[in-house]
C-alpha cells in the first residue's frame, strides 16, 4: 500500500452538512476499496485563484491516506462523477518524502520542547523575555540628598558645599 494525498475542492453553495455527507462518502470509498484514512482535514471556504464551473469559492478538503496503486483511477473516476466536486488532485508520497516530513516534524517537536523547558528555566512563561533581570539597579538614587543632586545635575558633593 501506497500513501497518497487528495485535496479537492467542494462547490461553496452546499451547507455545513452536505459537506460532510461529501467527505464522508469519499472516506468510505477508500476505507470500502481496502484502504485507510490517515488524515481528513476540511479547511473551509477559500477563495479560487480563477473562477472553476462559474464558482469563485470552494470547500477545500485534504485527506491522507493509505491505498494500493490500482486505487487511485476509482478515486479520479468518483471525483469526477461526483457534482459537488468542482477540482480535484492526488498525489502520491515516496518513502523519501515521508521520511523527511517525519524528520521535520520530530525535530520542531524538539524545538517546541527546548524553548518552553528554557521559559521554566527562566522562570518567565511568556516567549523571548528574559527571566534573570536585574531588579536592583545601580543607577537610581536612594536617599533624598541623591534624589536632589539628580533633579539638579550637581553632584553629591557640590551639593553639600551649597549648603554651608
Amino acid at each position: 500500500m501506497r500513501t497518497y494525498e487528495a485535496l479537492y475542492i467542494v462547490r461553496p453553495d452546499l451547507d455545513d452538512e452536505t459537506i460532510q455527507t461529501v467527505a464522508q462518502g469519499v472516506e468510505s470509498l477508500i476505507v470500502n476499496n481496502g484502504g485507510a484514512i490517515v488524515r481528513s482535514e476540511i479547511w473551509g471556504k477559500r477563495r479560487l485563484a480563477y473562477p472553476v464551473q462559474k464558482c469563485s469559492e470552494g470547500f477545500y478538503v485534504l485527506l491522507r491516506f493509505n491505498a494500493n496503486p490500482d486505487f487511485v483511477a476509482r478515486l479520479e473516476n468518483h471525483f469526477r462523477i461526483e457534482e459537488p466536486i468542482i477540482r480535484f488532485l492526488i498525489v502520491h508520497f515516496d518513502e523519501q518524502t515521508l521520511r523527511l516530513e517525519a524528520e521535520q516534524q520530530k525535530r520542531q517537536e524538539e524545538q517546541l520542547r527546548g524553548s518552553a523547558a528554557g521559559r521554566r528555566r527562566s522562570g518567565d512563561p511568556r516567549p523571548g523575555r528574559r527571566g534573570d533581570r536585574d531588579d536592583d539597579d545601580d543607577d537610581t538614587p536612594e536617599t533624598r540628598d541623591e534624589v536632589a543632586s539628580v533633579a539638579t545635575g550637581t553632584t553629591y558633593d557640590e551639593a553639600d558645599e551649597d549648603e554651608d
